[in-house]
This record gives structure tokens, sequence and C-alpha cells, in this order.
């Protein structure tokens, strides 16, 4: 990285971070050492001669391939660390913030002015990095939405600079706090892997995609292995951040137990999918209890009341009235 080729490359490097107002900077190739200087570090051909616009957050990206960071690399190749003065600082931050959200189009949006406030007071970034973290911060930002959900992970918006801790972390936490919304609600799982979601197609991660359009959601695995018409969705866990995922879009009917949890997951999944129940009336939970009692099934106590059913107004009251909870296993052969 220090080859005499990359000596004009790295001045505009720390040039551009030391200035503060930008997140970019233009290089021009000149020769075929150069070229080939370059193509090494950023792991592609670079034709010339040619002018090349390089982002400091892309530069960033390409020098941690090679095991090391940009201010790292820079105080290396200059023999002294990237800095500021104080007051250069304060009188920066709010330019280059503002910067990176004009560029991505948010510079408008209701939590933008809090945003870069906070940052600049409180976001303990270094000044030489916030160029960098400002522009990644937005472009992130600038990909998500509440509707529609574009589903993703942490690590395919910014690799490990998502992970807990991260200065990116922190400020992009910030922005969907502001704007009334987190991590969950757009579209970002913390991985693409854990709880995958049990479905007659076998278990779905982010990477897979749900064929059917119009699908069942059961709580009890025993409803898959018994056949019950489906395609079904099994969600033992509630509605994970998987399962809406694999939701989203779908036409959905719910069963769940007569139980407050089945009850609880019942709205949240009928809330989520603007889907329907599927025989969890007060008539079909009557129905049960006078079936069950009179085969001599014993049934376990309700102890607190549930939640008011979305779709059924006299659901909590009939159950909390019997006294007994009704789990989608002791219901199992009307379900076939």
């Amino acid at each position: 990285m220090d080859s005499p080729e990359l000596a004009e490359f790295w001045r505009l490097a720390r040039e551009t971070m030391e200035g503060g107002g930008r997140s970019a900077f233009s290089f021009r190739v000149e020769d075929e050492r150069t070229a080939a200087a370059l193509g090494e570090l950023l792991r592609k051909p670079i034709t010339h001669p040619a002018r090349r616009q390089i982002s400091l957050a892309r530069l960033d990206d390409h020098v941690r391939a090679h095991g090391s960071t940009l201010p790292e690399v820079l105080e290396s190749v200059h023999g002294k660390p990237i800095g500021m003065s104080t007051t250069e600082e304060a009188s920066t931050a709010d330019a280059v913030l503002k910067y990176a959200l004009r560029e991505h189009g948010l510079l408008t949006e209701p939590w933008a002015a809090e945003w870069v406030e906070h940052v600049r007071r409180y976001g303990k970034i270094p000044q030489p990095v916030l160029p960098m973290i400002a522009n990644q911060a937005a472009s992130i930002l600038a990909k998500l939405s509440r509707e529609p959900r574009r589903w993703t992970t942490r690590f395919a918006l910014a690799g490990n600079d998502l992970d807990d801790g991260r200065p990116l972390t922190r400020v992009v936490g910030r922005a969907l706090r502001l704007a009334g919304t987190d991590w969950e609600r757009s579209g970002v799982l913390p991985d693409a892997y854990s709880n995958p979601v049990l479905t007659s197609q076998g278990y779905l991660s982010l990477n897979d995609s749900l064929a059917a359009q119009e699908v069942t959601v059961v709580r009890s695995a025993r409803l898959l292995e018994s056949g019950v018409p489906g395609p079904l969705v099994v969600l033992p866990n509630g509605l994970t951040p998987q399962a809406k995922h694999h939701l989203d879009g779908k036409t959905v009917r719910c069963h769940n137990d007569f139980t407050p949890d089945g009850i609880r997951v019942t709205n949240e999944v009928l809330a989520w999918t603007g889907g329907t129940p599927w025989r969890m009336s007060a008539a079909d939970y009557r129905e049960a209890v006078a079936t069950l009692i009179a085969r001599g099934v014993e049934l376990p106590t309700l102890n607190s009341r549930p939640e008011n059913a979305s779709w059924d107004p006299g659901l909590a009251d009939t159950m909390a009235t019997t006294g007994l909870m009704v789990t989608e296993e002791h219901v199992l052969p009307s379900l076939l």
C-alpha cells in the first residue's frame, strides 16, 4: 500500500478526510504502474490514463479487506495520525453530516435535523472518519423503508460495521429511532439463518422463499406431522422476524392455542398480515371444551385472562368464565 505510485493517491485521501466536508476525491491514473498498484488495492482492473472518483467509505472497505483501516494506513504512510483542530471539527461536522444526507436524498426527512445534532454532539465519532461513517449511514438509511420492506441483514448492508457497539450501528440506530421505527420494522434481521421458519417446504431462512401465496399459520408442529391441509407455517415461538419476512404479502389464515399466548400470537399474526382466524371463535372454543370433557380429557387450568381477541370480542370473556385452556394438540382431529 505504500508503493511510490500511490503517494499522490494517499495524499488526496488524507486531504479529503481532514478537510471534513467531502466523502470522495478524484484521482488521475496516469500510467501502467499506478494502474497496477491501484488495481491491487481495489481488487479490480484499473485502466489508464483515466480519472477515478474514490469514495472514502468504499476505500475504507477495500483497505479493511487487506486487514487494516483507512486511518491506520494513512498514519503508516505519512508517519502521523489523521487529525483536525477542535475548532475545525465543530465547524465542519454539521456540513459533513448534511452533505451525506443530501447526497442520498435524506436531508429533508423529518428526523434529519435532530439526527445531525445528535451525531455531532453525542455520536463519539472521531472527526477524521466522520465523512466515511456519515456516508455509510446515509447510504444504508436510504435503502430502508417500512413499506414495502426489503428484508436483509446487517451484514449484507455493511459487513461487520453494523455489529453491536460499532459507531455505524449507533448512528443508523439513532436515525431509525428518530424516524419512529427500528431495525426489525425496517426489515433488517441480525442474520440470515437464526430461527428458520418451519413450513410445509421444510425450514426456510432469509435466503429462501415461501412458494405458496395462501398459507395457514399454526403453533404446533404436530399439525404438520399429522397432515393438516396446508401449506402450513409453524410458529412455536410466535411471530419471529424470520416469520414476518416469510409472511409478508401472503394471504394468511391463522390457528393457535386457546391460551393467553395463543390469543396474543394470533392477534400479532393477524395484525401483521391482515389475515383471518381459522376455527378460533368463542363458539369453536366452547365446542372444543364440551367435546373434550365428554371424552374424559383433562384440560389445563386457565390462570389468567387472555387479552381481547381482535377477531371475536367475546372470546376472552368466554375463556375467562370457563377457566380452561385448549391446545392445538387437543383439537387436532377436528382440524384434519
